[in-house]
């Protein structure tokens, strides 16, 4: 039997030069993780990030709007939700989680825009008709809780239609926070 272990490279170990110590992990040897754990967490809000849409379903584009859903994608990964794939054509749309989409200036009825916030359910839940209202019901509580979270995490919010939708219209300023 191959025994493995997990080798922690030292800081400054000159690492990827062929400088790096071997030997196995230590409870220590923890923080030497630290670059490891920032790349996967990288990976994690580029993955969030990736999946936004436009308000057609296309492509994100570049502007206000679009770096502000960006950034509110970002910020509600780093709180541990997942970021809902929101595009009809995208396979991991079934999964659920928070819908960010921007809003044109077009359909705000204020005339401002921003990024609207969601909650969706797991197609699961959504599409069977024996728990419609479990799945209304999570929605509604969910978007709550959205609203919660956006408003801890510094954004301006406001309702957005009549279905438990919300709408972030930038950051506070710092005597509302």
């Amino acid at each position: 039997m191959i025994e493995r272990h997990l080798r922690v490279i030292a800081p400054g170990s000159g690492a990827g030069r062929g400088g790096a110590a071997r030997g196995p992990a230590s409870p220590r040897g923890a923080l030497d993780l630290a670059a490891l754990r920032a790349l996967a967490e990288c990976s994690e809000l580029a993955s969030a990030v990736s999946g936004l849409t436009g308000p057609d379903g296309g492509p994100l584009r570049a502007g206000p709007a679009g770096e502000l859903a960006r950034e509110i994608a970002r910020a509600l990964v780093e709180a541990g939700f997942a970021v809902h794939r929101c595009a009809g054509w995208d396979p991991q749309r079934r999964v659920g989680g928070v819908c960010v989409r921007p809003v044109p200036v077009r359909a705000d009825p204020a005339g401002a825009g921003g990024v609207m916030v969601s909650w969706a359910v797991h197609d699961l839940m959504a599409l069977d008709p024996a728990r419609e209202a479990a799945g209304e019901a999570t929605r509604e509580i969910m978007n709550m809780a959205l609203a919660e979270m956006l408003f801890a995490l510094g954004y301006a919010i406001q309702p957005f239609g009549t279905s438990g939708v919300w709408m972030a219209t930038g950051r506070r300023a710092e005597q509302e926070a």
